[in-house]
């Protein structure tokens, strides 16, 4: 039960914040080679809210069913010393020529686009938003990303009209705890 209100809350978030976009469309990382981007990927930053805010060694993991879908899972801790916990869901690209943007569904009846923003040519690093900007995701193949990596993303996402003076670190291990920039749990 707790992982289902946990998912509800989440994806009622993503929903009500997605559906408010008033500046022009973001511009999409092209081309985007499906096969290549699924996989594990740490969620390095993220400009917080409710239903994330606090979790510390994150990833999104994402694997391409036989059916075109992609299923879509969220692992997170509440403390390094707290047992992982998992949510999942569903994606799906509304046209499939454009790998760039995707429909997630965590909970039904309720979507939200997935906007890949920016895509390093290596598939080693992403930032990841929704059309209304209030929610973006900075995330990477290994835990850490590098200084150089990382501020060229929150460039991007500054051009692009994301809030990043929100934006949190998520701690991917222990000592990050209590160091500036990093959420806290």
């Amino acid at each position: 039960m707790q992982r289902r209100s946990h998912s509800l809350a989440l994806l009622l978030g993503i929903a009500l914040l997605g559906g408010c976009a008033s500046q022009p469309p973001l511009r999409e990382a092209h081309p985007v080679d499906l096969q290549r981007y699924m996989g594990t990927w740490y969620v390095i930053a993220h400009v917080p809210y409710f239903a994330e805010r606090g979790d510390v060694a994150t990833t999104d993991e994402y694997r391409l069913k036989p059916d075109g879908t992609i299923a879509v899972t969220y692992h997170y801790r509440k403390g390094f010393d707290a047992p992982e916990k998992t949510w999942g869901g569903k994606a799906w690209l509304p046209d499939p020529s454009n790998a760039a943007h995707w429909k997630v569904q965590l909970v039904w009846p309720l979507r939200s686009d997935y906007i890949i923003v920016d895509l390093s040519p290596d598939y080693g690093s992403v930032l990841v938003g929704l059309p209304s900007r209030k929610l973006m995701w900075i995330m990477a193949r290994e835990r850490q990303l590098p200084d150089a990596e990382y501020r060229r993303l929150l460039d991007v996402a500054k051009a692009q009209g994301f809030p990043v003076e929100e934006v949190r670190k998520v701690p991917q291990k222990p000592q990050d705890l209590g160091q500036p920039g990093f959420d806290t749990p």
